[in-house]
């Protein structure tokens, strides 16, 4: 990677390490998962959502195109560093083993649209029937697809060589969970804050599933 590309990612990762856990993964553990299991995290970045899963006794193997694990490390205890790993992998080239929960938040999309496909049957595959997906999708009328000409120069920069982001339609997201039941579904488009702490308009599907 590039030396630029580099220093983006750490002011990136720099930026989102005080932020809080994702409402997604916060009701999923308080409402929906009857007990802990394993858990996959797909570009887990700093890792706030792995580090509140094993908070709350989970194991997680967390992934990520960048090496973070020291950054999710530090924030662990001797007994919490038991229940986690990490590796460094990206989405065209990944392996994944069983769990019974694979979370992926502002992730999926970056991954190149020609490799989607292949992503998301590792993906379906690995989920344990009764497991879960928790995660979101890009959709087709976000910034990072049809307006970039409004995204910083900053964030251009995160997105140089992703231009083969794979953004989706309602229908589409639909389609992926035919193997599961959906338990929450929300399509969202408004103005919003990046990482960075720029503003970009959002389109996201949130979606909680269950294999079935």
């Amino acid at each position: 990677m590039e030396k630029s590309m580099m220093n983006n990612s750490k002011e990136y990762y720099d930026k989102t390490e005080g932020s809080i856990p994702h409402k997604n993964i916060r009701y999923f553990v308080n409402k929906i998962s009857s007990k802990p299991g394993n858990a996959i995290e797909l570009g887990c970045g700093v890792g706030i959502d792995s580090i509140y899963l094993i908070k709350n006794d989970w194991n997680v193997l967390a992934t990520d195109v960048e090496d973070t694990k020291e950054r999710i490390s530090r924030k662990l205890n001797k007994n919490e560093l038991k229940r986690f790993r990490f590796k460094k992998q990206s989405f065209e080239e990944i392996e994944l083993e069983k769990n019974d929960l694979i979370l992926a938040n502002n992730c999926l999309s970056f991954c190149d649209k020609n490799k989607f496909d292949e992503l998301w049957r590792k993906i379906e595959n690995s989920i344990v029937t009764g497991g879960y997906f928790v995660g979101n999708f890009f959709g087709v009328n976000d910034d990072f697809n049809i307006n970039r000409s409004n995204i910083t120069e900053k964030m251009k920069k995160r997105l140089k060589g992703k231009e083969n982001m794979k953004f989706f339609t309602k229908e589409e997201v639909e389609r992926l969970f035919e193997k599961f039941k959906i338990i929450e579904f929300k399509e969202i488009e408004k103005e919003g804050t990046t990482g960075m702490g720029t503003v970009k308009y959002w389109h996201i599907f949130w979606v909680i599933a269950k294999k079935v």
